[in-house]
């Protein structure tokens, strides 16, 4: 049972900026309240909703300071009243709206969550994995299956494929039988191949759209998805044939775009925004295919949490293939420990 006046290791952001804003250091650890769970953390993620909360492109809707993380993974440390048949130990995960903006997040040992919102994390599922596959499938689900209606039969063009939402969707699609036509930047193509892409197509040039009506032979794509940070509006909506649908995944750059509303009249087309939460049993099974092997979580490198600031740093240089996972450091040396333990026989 946690101790009232505890304290717990995090990072926090006192004000918006460049990753320096970022510190290490200790605060009291949080209580829960009636309703809610207190969840040691054993992994958060990077997301790119961490970096735009952290410069000012999203708005924080908490007073400062403020913890990031978007999804977490740990257990249960202890429990408020009414938090139905939850038990301390149980095996957790969180990803939702208003994890690490709303309320603070996953970059700390110790989180406070709504226990309505916890999901139970399968026992073939690491801690690190299900953290890394998180938010990125979480968007991902929302973005094809809820807005998109995802259809076997469609054509799937998806743009900013080797990041991680892009990545996540590429293993939905494939999964779901559709076509998967991957944009992405060129040294990524055997690793999208690996997730399911069909065609990867280098991001360059100004003849994707024609490249993307050859590789599906005339017809168009019944479906583009946009996970990049660049859009150019007018190319996407050239890719799709008739009756097709273009699916914002996340905020851009520059988000100011013209329209030619004649084009969407005249081919029936759809321009359509993916935010929010999916519903917990959604996420259930996709923790569940991920237990299974059906889909994979992308790790490109493990942090310790006390690192934050430095793996902000690298996503700003270079995305890179795979999600950052950050662990508290007392995690991470607790199971160095563990490995290094000679057996007494």
């Amino acid at each position: 049972m946690s101790e009232s006046g505890a304290s717990m290791r995090a990072v926090i952001m006192e004000r918006i900026g460049k990753p320096r804003v970022l510190k290490a250091t200790r605060l009291a650890r949080p209580q829960p309240g009636s309703g809610e769970a207190l969840v040691k953390v054993h992994a958060t993620s990077v997301n790119p909703v961490d970096l735009m909360l952290r410069s000012g492109r999203f708005i924080v809707r908490k007073p400062m300071p403020h913890i990031l993380g978007a999804d977490l993974a740990g257990e249960i440390a202890q429990l408020g009243d009414d938090t139905g048949d939850w038990q301390p130990g149980d095996r957790v995960c969180a990803c939702f709206e208003g994890l690490g903006s709303a309320i603070d997040g996953g970059y700390a040992e110790y989180c406070v969550l709504p226990a309505d919102q916890l999901i139970a994390l399968p026992e073939a599922l690491d801690y690190q994995s299900a953290a890394a596959a998180g938010a990125a499938f979480a968007a991902a689900f929302q973005a094809l299956v809820i807005n998109a209606k995802l259809k076997k039969a469609d054509r799937v063009v998806i743009r900013g494929a080797a990041g991680s939402v892009g990545a996540a969707a590429v293993q939905i699609t494939a999964a779901r039988g559709a076509q998967v036509i991957a944009i992405s930047e060129s040294q990524f193509v055997g690793e999208l191949r690996d997730i399911g892409a069909d065609i990867v197509l280098e991001d360059a040039g100004s003849d994707l759209a024609r490249q993307v009506n050859v590789a599906t032979r005339e017809n168009g794509a019944n479906l583009v998805l946009h996970c990049s940070e660049r859009l150019d509006l007018d190319e996407s909506l050239d890719m799709l044939g008739a009756g097709g649908r273009l699916v914002i995944a996340g905020a851009l750059a520059k988000p100011q775009a013209k329209l030619n509303v004649m084009d969407l009249y005249l081919r029936n087309l759809s321009v359509l925004g993916a935010y929010g939460s999916i519903r917990p049993k959604d996420y259930e099974s996709l923790l569940s295919s991920l237990a299974r092997g059906k889909y994979k979580a992308l790790i490109q490198a493990v942090m310790p949490l006390s690192q934050a600031r430095k793996a902000h740093q690298q996503l700003e240089k270079s995305a890179g293939f795979g999600k950052i996972a950050l662990v508290p450091d007392a995690v991470l040396e607790a199971a160095k420990q563990s490995e290094n333990r000679i057996p007494i026989t």
